[in-house]
């Protein structure tokens, strides 16, 4: 008599409204202020946009994590760049693999959009333990990231 082991199955998605549930316990690990109305708010607005797309890491029907994505271009440029405005694995799933598998489809998704690079800002300090997650990945570091907040 055999024995069957069953791994679990990791599938990368677009995201919808119905997986706000999950993806909140993920925004508050990394202390991203949002509220459920507000998520699924930005979740239905990029259900359908062409520039802009939130993917999710599915393992056995659970969310594990995300990444939000934004196509952007500027005058000086001749393809546009995809943005990694959000990437989040669950804190119980790093490790994996997870997070890598998230980038890949972040880059595909680009690439069909004919982006030249991937872009990724690390600008809070919670964040710079992420840097050589992104550095294995294959990013590298150049210049600095400058922000002013506007008065209004």
């Amino acid at each position: 008599m055999s024995s069957q082991v069953c791994s679990p199955v990791l599938v990368i998605r677009r995201s919808s409204c119905a997986d706000v549930q999950y993806m909140i316990p993920l925004m508050r690990q990394l202390r991203y202020p949002t509220t459920v109305n507000v998520l699924k708010e930005r979740l239905a607005m990029l259900e359908n946009h062409e520039q802009m797309s939130c993917l999710v890491a599915e393992l056995d029907g659970k969310v594990v994590g995300t990444v939000f994505l934004k196509q952007h271009q500027t005058h000086d440029m001749s393809k546009p760049v995809t943005l990694i405005t959000a990437l989040i694995v669950d804190d119980q799933h790093r490790g994996q693999g997870i997070g890598r598998r998230l980038l890949d489809e972040a880059e595909r998704w680009g690439a069909v959009r004919h982006s030249s690079q991937l872009h990724v800002s690390i600008a809070r300090e919670s964040s710079f333990s992420s840097k050589p997650f992104y550095e294995r990945c294959g990013f590298v570091s150049a210049g600095y990231h400058l922000s002013k907040i506007v008065q209004g």
